[in-house]
């Protein structure tokens, strides 16, 4: 009775160290994969902040041109015109605020904590008010071809008129009295340009197309992973633990192993875990992420993957030294002898 309880127990062991080695990645996988902070200490680390303007002129686009009511100078401006708007107006630590708070948007609607997704473009909007914006749209103007003599007349009609802007490159002292057009169509803009742009609208939630549900399930499994090495450690326990010195070797040897395949991991894993992490941010992101921000947040695979692995180190390291300290403690521990 007792070979085949060490048998079960040995086969105990075995399943512990695989699945103790897995546990401890899943386990920090859901508690590095899911948070706003590891993201933005990725783009902090590999100066992703610095992508911003495209990603903000992409969704600032889109918005222009689902509202018929803006001027037609503003619905021509193409998506590069609006990068180039963005990253003019826009100083480096405000737009760092405005990533960070879409960053924050995006995790708090993946941990309920919202029902949607939103960018605020309000900063954008007060530097566009005023010279810094006027100054903006002349770059704009300039950087285009020059005016024909039909665009010239259209402009000067406009002018009188109070209508669009053209998009093309009038003279110097054109451009000078197209100021107050510029002020008054700017102005237009801003009151267009809705405060906030919706990613994920509220009305998604509780839908089919919501996918937390599917999402939460899975990481309940990566949270609760854990339980299943604790399992087979109490197994252990029940079928050849007998006493101090037992305990010693049967905790101590699976426990060292354990730790010792968590480094391993650690040290050797980050493609493989690399892998899994995009793999996370192009399926379950596709579904509420633009694809510009969506193959950004894709580059920050490895900066989140050393995330993940730092602390399943950490635990590498303190099982195994406790695992070692354990079985190295049962070599001084004398059995007793069974009494018959």
């Amino acid at each position: 009775m007792r070979t085949i309880g060490k048998f079960i127990a040995g086969i105990g062991s075995f399943l512990f160290i695989f699945t103790g080695v897995i546990a401890l990645l899943l386990f920090n996988i859901e508690r590095k994969a899911f948070t706003s902070t590891t993201y933005k200490q990725a783009f902090e680390r590999q100066n992703l902040y610095q992508r911003m303007p495209a990603i903000l002129a992409s969704a600032v686009s889109a918005t222009v041109t689902q509202n018929p009511n803006l001027p037609t100078f503003v619905k021509t401006l193409t998506v590069t015109n609006w990068e180039s708007t963005i990253a003019s107006v826009l100083p480096p630590q405000e737009l760092k605020v405005i990533t960070d708070e879409i960053l924050d948007s995006i995790f708090d609607y993946i941990n309920r904590r919202s029902n949607s997704v939103v960018i605020s473009v309000i900063p954008l909007k007060n530097h566009l008010i005023g010279p810094t914006g006027v100054e903006v749209v002349r770059q704009i103007l300039r950087a285009q071809p020059a005016c024909t003599p039909e665009q010239l007349q259209a402009i000067a009609l406009g002018f009188l008129s109070g209508g669009d802007i053209l998009l093309c490159s009038p003279p110097e002292d054109i451009m000078a009295l197209l100021t107050p057009v510029i002020e008054s169509q700017i102005q237009v803009l801003s009151v267009a340009i809705p405060d906030q742009i919706t990613l994920v609208p509220e009305t998604l939630s509780g839908t089919p197309s919501d996918p937390r549900p599917r999402l939460n399930n899975l990481r309940l499994i990566l949270l609760f992973s854990p339980l299943l090495p604790v399992a087979f450690l109490i197994a252990i326990t029940i079928f050849a633990v007998r006493d101090l010195k037992g305990l010693l070797n049967w905790w101590g040897w699976p426990l060292m192993l354990t730790g010792m395949g968590s480094l391993l991991v650690a040290w050797l894993g980050a493609p493989i875990v690399g892998l899994i992490v995009r793999g996370f941010i192009q399926i379950q992101g596709a579904r509420i992420i633009p694809a510009i921000l969506l193959s950004t947040l894709e580059e920050t695979a490895s900066s989140v993957t050393s995330e993940i692995l730092y602390p399943v180190a950490i635990g590498g390291l303190i099982l195994a030294v406790l695992g070692f300290t354990m079985a190295v403690a049962a070599l001084f521990v004398v059995r007793r002898p069974e009494v018959v």
